[in-house]
């Protein structure tokens, strides 16, 4: 398996998510910490954010905060709990989100909203246009909060929205215990397709 030095977290800050994400969200930045891997994060103490913050904090892990001075106010009750160069302010959310999707080996996506929504689509399109290389993005399903996103992507497949060239990086977990395989799976996969390089076009 790889050794990531970084992967990027996005998922909800607002407080009013439901307690059942806590659980698996608080895991994962364990697991992090736990590998030894710092993790990028759009700042903030409460919902996903928050758990995933502490989690990571258990383990006595690193992180590196991405955010504006807006967001800063809105999103961090308590910036004490930050170290000293953990938090890098930028100017906008452009900024903000291209920082993170660069800085960030692979992606992490929990339950969120349209911020995290937005987030998603900014990366893919990033990827599609060739402004970033192609890394693993997955979807933490827990509860099946996914599981919309999972169907949309299966329709927009058969449909023809989509090839599969667009979506090969991305995947879905069920479980905390699946992230490290997942990741392995999608290297893997992306390796074997660098392999064969980009499909010629037939000759007429």
């Amino acid at each position: 398996m790889k050794k990531y030095q970084t992967i990027t977290v996005w998922a909800g800050a607002a407080a009013t998510i439901s307690p059942i994400y806590h659980e698996p969200m608080r895991q994962i930045g364990e697991m992090l910490a736990e590998k030894n891997i710092t993790m990028v994060y759009g700042i903030g103490d409460e919902g996903m954010m928050g758990c995933v913050f502490q989690g990571v904090r258990n383990k006595n892990g690193k992180v590196i905060g991405i955010t504006t001075e807006k967001l800063l106010e809105l999103q961090c009750r308590d910036k004490s709990v930050f170290q000293p160069g953990e938090i890098t302010v930028v100017d906008n959310l452009a900024e903000r989100k291209a920082k993170m999707m660069r800085l960030g080996e692979a992606i992490l996506v929990g339950p969120g909203g349209w911020g995290t929504i937005d987030e998603v689509s900014d990366f893919a399109v990033a990827i599609q246009t060739g402004e970033i290389e192609k890394k693993p993005l997955i979807f933490m399903d827990f509860n099946h909060f996914w599981a919309p996103m999972r169907e949309m992507v299966f329709n927009m497949l058969q449909d023809g929205t989509l090839n599969q060239d667009k979506v090969d990086y991305m995947d879905f977990i069920d479980t905390p215990d699946e992230l490290f395989m997942m990741l392995d799976k999608i290297e893997n996969r992306l390796a074997a397709e660098k392999k064969v390089g980009p499909k010629k076009r037939r000759k007429k």
